[in-house]
Formats: structure tokens, sequence, C-alpha cells
């Protein structure tokens, strides 16, 4: 078989354009090669200056989809096929740490980009100027497509997004959530847009974080390890905070600082794709503080969250129940 019609098979498979045979034989070929223990990168460095090269072959607007396998619903590639991919598809990246395939939900509407992730899941998005978004589940951004490149604006409608920013002194990043806008060079920080609760929590990893008050025009200067939690009754309110803990979620962990149980629950939706409730439970006064590097699996998570309160949980399908 000639390299051009290799390439073309690979490409169909991607698009899901064989048939149920073909992609079987496709399958085996994988499960042929397949060595775990083979290193796809000489190490650290190598795998960044792979990844820059082939950043640099994208056209602007290529989206770089990198999801998370849920905890719940893992589908793993071998570390082989991925690097065969890699070698003879160069608008495709795979890692270790992300080896499935599903789809990011992404449309143009009216010159916006929208992105948007299903409950459960989360993926990584590279942006035309190759700042990337990582986006937790049940999340939605959109950007003008055709002014990006002068104008970095990005809107974040409901979620949960981590922001990797690529500095550019003469176009800042910029980005509208709620009644807030924020804006930044080449930093690294995380924003959480509630949109049951009207608010929007924001946590510095690296560089600096202009935030605004569109209605109030009050603004705050965040910097590294800084946060800033804000609703329309309460204003800012701003708290320092482990800047490592800002990303931990993209890493598959979980850090939760005296939650409350409806926060809880919209967490367990968003990462886990779990419907979270109580049993005849008084949960008003419950709060939650928890770190966990690794989240193996929902069971651990779920063991640590009715220990804090010396309770129990049953499980039906999708849905937990909390009871003593």
């Amino acid at each position: 078989m000639n390299l051009e019609r290799f390439k073309r098979i690979l490409k169909n498979y991607l698009d899901g354009k064989l048939s149920e045979e073909e992609e079987q034989h496709v399958d085996g070929w994988f499960d042929s090669i397949s060595n775990d223990n083979i290193a796809p990168f000489r190490d650290t460095h190598h795998k960044e200056q792979i990844k820059a090269d082939l950043l640099a072959r994208m056209p602007y607007g290529t989206p770089l989809i990198k999801p998370t396998p849920l905890i719940r619903r893992p589908v793993f590639i071998s570390i082989a096929a991925s690097i065969v991919l890699i070698c003879t598809i160069s608008f495709l990246f795979l890692d270790r740490n992300s080896l499935s395939i599903t789809a990011l939900t992404s449309h143009l509407t009216n010159n916006f980009e929208e992105v948007s992730t299903p409950a459960g899941e989360m993926q990584e998005y590279i942006l035309p100027d190759h700042s990337s978004i990582w986006l937790s589940g049940n999340s939605k951004i959109r950007f003008d497509k055709k002014s990006y490149s002068a104008e970095r604006k990005i809107y974040l409608d409901q979620g949960e997004a981590f922001f990797d920013v690529q500095r550019d002194t003469l176009h800042p990043f910029a980005i509208e959530t709620g009644n807030l806008s924020i804006q930044v060079l080449g930093t690294s920080f995380n924003v959480k847009h509630s949109t049951q609760r009207k608010r929007v929590t924001i946590d510095v990893k690296t560089g600096k974080v202009l935030v605004k008050d569109r209605q109030s025009q009050e603004q705050q200067l965040l910097t590294k390890g800084k946060s800033l939690r804000y609703d329309a009754q309460n204003g800012f309110q701003l708290f320092n905070s482990d800047p490592t803990n800002a990303d931990l979620w993209t890493r598959n962990g979980i850090f939760l600082h005296n939650t409350t149980f409806g926060e809880l629950q919209e967490v367990m939706h968003s990462r886990y794709g779990l419907t979270l409730r109580s049993d005849s439970l008084n949960t008003e006064t419950f709060r939650y503080s928890i770190l966990m590097p690794q989240v193996r699996s929902v069971d651990d998570l779920l063991t640590m969250i009715c220990t804090i309160h010396q309770i129990n949980y049953r499980r039906k399908n999708d849905e937990i129940i909390l009871y003593r």
C-alpha cells in the first residue's frame, strides 16, 4: 500500500466515512501494532517541539480537539496508533492524557464560531492565535472568527473554561461573561460562569488579569495566586488561592473549598454527567472542602463526599442519591 492511500484511509477513518467492515480492519491494525511500553517522545522537550511544529503548520482557526476520557466511559486509542497519526496527518495531535476522539460541537452562526461541550466531558479548543481553552462539561464559548485576528475577544456564555493565552501586546485578549469583562496579555487563568447562580469565579495561575464590572465600572487587578468571586448582589469578593489548583480539573483532579451542596450538584453534573440529589437530608448546611489531585473513579469521589457528613449513597444509572 502506498503512503497516499494509507493517509486517505486514516483520514476517512477519523471522518467516519469507512464502512463497518473497513473500520474493523483499521481497528484490527491498531490492535496489532499497539504497545503501551513504547514512549511516543524522547522527553518533554521533544514532545513540545513536535507540538509546536504541528501548530505552526495549522491554518488559522483550526480546532485542535483534545478530549479527556470520561471516568465513567473511558475509551482509549493506543500510543502506537497515535504516533502514526501524528506522522501522517499534520492537523491532528494526541498525547497520553487525551487518547480518545469524541465530538466537540462547533458551528458558525453570523460569523460567530460557537463551541460547546456536553455534560460529563471536557475538551481543549485551539484558537486561531494558538491560545488554548480547556472547556469543562456543559460549557459554551463563542467568538467572531472573521475579526478574531484584529480583536481577540471570547464570550463565555456558560460553564467553566481554563485559558492559556498567547502573549500579543498589540492585541490584548478579552473575555466577556455575565456582567464582567476580562482583559489580559499573556497569562493562564480559570473562569467559571454559573448561569444558575448568576456567579462568576476567576482564578489566576500565571500573569495578570484585569476584571471589570460593565455596569458599575468597578475594576480589580488579579495576579498569580489571586481569585475573585462576583455576583450582582455582593459585587467583587477577593481571596487568595493556590495557583496550582486553578487548572486541576483539566488533569482529572478536583478542588473544592467550602462548597455548598448546590454548587457540588453543578460540579457533579458538568464534570461527570451525574445528577446528585438527597433523600430526606437537610443539605442547606452542608459544606465541602476536597482536594483530590487525581480522581481515579467517581466512586472514590462519592465515598469522600459521603465521609464528610457521615452519609451513604446509592446509584441508579446517572443519578446519585445521598441518604443516611
